[in-house]
């Protein structure tokens, strides 16, 4: 209801897999906590090698500033679990109004 397709995705790689070839990719949302050992940041900085430099968002339950610090530098939105469908519908309308080009006159 959104307009958006989703591909959910254990990892990196997994996400790689699972999306179409030639699909346009918007935005990347990650867990923080993923299998392994391995990160959400880590995923995305993948995905960024493949994708190019698209919006992402960090999904935690962790609130420390250190987390926080980690996500800016990467230029990675922070949101906190629990995560407010209001607060997700926001970021990704945010993403789209960045996505259109100016003067494009779409609503």
């Amino acid at each position: 209801g959104w307009g958006c397709a989703v591909v959910a995705a254990r990892d990196a790689a997994d996400a790689l897999a699972r999306t179409p070839q030639g699909a346009t990719v918007g935005g990347l949302l990650a867990d923080y906590h993923l299998d392994e050992g391995r990160t959400g940041l880590d995923a995305i900085a993948r995905l960024r090698l493949e994708w190019g430099h698209l919006p992402a968002a960090l999904i935690t339950a962790d609130r420390t500033e250190e987390l926080r610090e980690q996500a800016r530098a990467a230029d990675v939105a922070p949101l906190n679990k629990p995560l407010k469908p209001a607060a997700l519908r926001a970021l990704l309308t945010q993403w789209r109004a960045r996505a259109q080009p100016q003067g494009s006159g779409e609503t």
